[in-house]
């Protein structure tokens, strides 16, 4: 039989304020998460103009966090504890971690898999829900990378899980962790990353699947607990869908609600998203119209319910 390698896909993130610019530079020079038209060179030119404008801004966020983003390390434990797992279960199949717009990238984890005597990859993207801009991003860079070093190799992708029984049964229990220590009739506030419009009327299901997620999460909490849901990292000037998680603060207040318990729904790992914008951001905003008894859940990181979570999910195309 052939040998299996696994890929582990993420975003990445910068590990220091000099790398910052490249990264930004790196996700709009992306030609499937940010069409422009004019090819490559124009978009190296959009890239390198955004990357300066909110480079600054971006620096200074990341300063707020430490100075830069844990993704890299995080997401290395989560598939060393992948490994681990399917190494108990009896199978012997490396696992590599691929940044999309950070190192180690797409074409490193490829070269390393081909080292280890792989004939066949299965790419495992830590987005539970399917969007273009993410896991279809990676599988396209994947396909780029093998098509032009190891022709002929197998690819399976694992494109969505956002209703997997093991990752919406952890999901349940960060929550219901949380809810111990939460006054009764808490609301919750399901966080998820923001998509533009435009890419969603082209038929991305990421709104839809991050609803399924939601509600199957929903169902294993206890009777008459609220949930909604909002959409953070949203920038001008493109049109984002929502509600904004702004916008359901604000909501809450309104509705006499002072208090909130914060789930990143979206998100396997901290990262900028929830430790700036979640922890301090959007605290700041409740805090403003009113709501006083913030909380936010963790998120799965490196606990090691991960191991078995992601071993049942990938084990289906091993």
């Amino acid at each position: 039989m052939s040998r299996t390698g696994i890929i582990v896909a993420q975003m990445g993130g910068p590990g220091s304020q000099e790398e910052v610019e490249p990264f930004i530079r790196s996700i709009f020079e992306d030609p499937d998460l940010v069409p422009i038209p004019g090819g490559p060179a124009l978009s190296k030119a959009f890239g390198w103009m955004v990357a300066k404008a909110r480079g600054p801004f971006a620096r200074r966020n990341y300063r707020l966090i430490g100075g830069g983003s844990p993704i890299l390390d995080i997401t290395d434990k989560q598939a060393r504890l992948l490994e681990s797992e399917l190494s108990r279960r009896g199978r012997d199949v490396p696992v590599e971690v691929a940044m999309r717009y950070t190192q180690p990238d797409t074409e490193e984890a490829v070269h390393r898999l081909l080292l280890a005597g792989v004939e066949r990859i299965v790419m495992l993207p830590l987005y539970p829900q399917y969007s273009f801009a993410t896991t279809g991003s990676s599988e396209a860079e994947l396909r780029r990378v093998v098509d032009r070093i190891a022709p002929g190799m197998e690819i399976s992708v694992i494109r969505t899980w956002h209703d997997h029984p093991g990752y919406v049964s952890l999901q349940a229990r960060l929550i219901l962790e949380a809810l111990d220590d939460a006054p009764d009739g808490v609301p919750i506030l399901f966080s998820a990353h923001g998509l533009p419009v435009r890419v969603v009327d082209q038929g991305d299901p990421y709104p839809m699947e991050t609803r399924a997620t939601a509600d199957a999460v929903t169902r294993l909490l206890p009777d008459g607990v609220e949930t909604r849901i909002g959409y953070q990292s949203r920038t001008r000037p493109i049109k984002w869908i929502g509600p904004g998680t702004e916008e359901v603060l604000a909501d809450f207040a309104a509705e006499g609600h002072t208090g909130v318990l914060m789930v990143p729904l979206s998100f396997v790992s901290d990262h900028i998203e929830t430790l700036y914008e979640v922890d301090m951001l959007f605290r700041d905003r409740a805090d403003k119209v009113g709501i006083t008894d913030y909380r936010r859940t963790e998120v799965m990181n490196d606990r090691p319910e991960v191991g078995p979570m992601l071993a049942d999910v990938v084990e289906v195309a091993l």
